[in-house]
């Protein structure tokens, strides 16, 4: 049973808690990427498919999602790209009462100066218009489930997280900006 507003508020709340999971990697200096790697593979239902430029991965257990991301995060910080993460839009397309496409535009920010920084930069015409964003932006979808049910009066949630998640945006310009990326 879904609330009688529909999966798309459960869905929009779930995804801002992944931000802010995802934000963690850029939360402290220097960041605690265990913390947020562990932190982001809670949003993850066990058996998560993976879908990236045509091949897919399975990630069974929390445990292993969260070895996954920690080595994902510790590439990108030792690519010197860094691991700040933030959420610029998000999208819901309901499926059914209990799933939901969740589109959702990424940035990293790299040199603590996000693109969006550099267009209002370059709107107000100042000295730095000149000055570009290292960082770059990426969508992807996420599948989100959410199964609940009503125990006298109230709701219960019984499964809520990503069943998989299709990355190729974030992949393809991962590798335009670090050739070598997969190699190591």
């Amino acid at each position: 049973m879904s609330s009688n507003t529909g999966i798309s508020p459960h869905a929009t709340r779930f995804i801002h808690s992944y931000a802010t999971a995802t934000a963690l990697g850029a939360s402290s200096s220097p960041p605690d990427l265990q913390a947020c790697a562990t932190a982001m593979s809670t949003h993850y239902l066990p058996n998560l498919i993976s879908y990236t430029l045509g091949t897919s991965t399975s990630v069974a257990t929390p445990s292993e999602a969260s070895k996954g991301t920690l080595t994902h995060l510790q590439k990108l910080a030792s690519a010197g790209v860094g691991t700040d993460i933030r959420l610029v839009r998000v999208a819901v397309k309901e499926i059914s009462e209990f799933a939901a496409a969740v589109f959702v535009t990424w940035e990293l920010v790299v040199d603590d100066f996000s693109i969006a920084d550099e267009e209002k930069a370059k709107s107000k015409g100042g000295e730095d218009k000149a000055r570009k964003a290292k960082g770059w932006r990426w969508r992807n979808c996420y599948g989100y489930r959410r199964m609940s049910r009503e125990v006298d009066g109230e709701e219960v949630v019984d499964k809520e997280g990503f069943e998989y998640i299709v990355s190729d945006e974030e992949v393809g310009e991962l590798i335009k900006r670090v050739p070598k990326y997969f190699e190591s």
